[in-house]
């Protein structure tokens, strides 16, 4: 029975060891905390935000989209279309951002945009409401 004592405080040691090193890696890794990626968004993105949810004509929520982006922006710096996803409405599936449905039917779709690790969810009212986050 000593004999198998032995390697099993081997490996105890060499896993004890490897766990200490884990830390050293991790403060070393780029990846930001994640507190840094949920910042809180300034008022002036999120009142365009309010702007864009609460448009009640596609002309209206297609100007409050350019707002929206242009506060964003502004925000960051930088003119970054941010991360997107479509769901249709009816069933709840997934739908690719170049699913032709998309721009065809966008009144039966819910986009979800993220900014700063928060989820801004609408429902474009036309096409014209999508298209300035594809950059047109």
């Amino acid at each position: 029975m000593p004999s198998l004592r032995r390697p099993f405080l081997s490996i105890l040691v060499l896993a004890a060891a490897g766990a200490a090193a884990v830390p050293a890696v991790a403060r070393q890794s780029s990846v930001p905390p994640p507190a840094a990626q949920t910042a809180p968004l300034p008022a002036s993105v999120l009142d365009a935000w309010g702007q864009v949810r609460a448009a009640l004509t596609p002309a209206q929520q297609a100007n409050a989209v350019r707002g929206f982006l242009s506060a964003l922006a502004a925000w960051q710096r930088r003119p970054t279309p941010p991360p997107m996803d479509a769901r249709d409405i009816a069933s709840g599936r997934a739908v690719s951002l170049d699913d032709p449905a998309l721009l065809q039917r966008p009144q039966t779709h819910e986009v979800t945009v993220t900014v700063g690790g928060q989820f801004l969810v609408f429902r474009p009212l036309s096409r014209a409401s999508l298209e300035p986050f594809f950059g047109r």
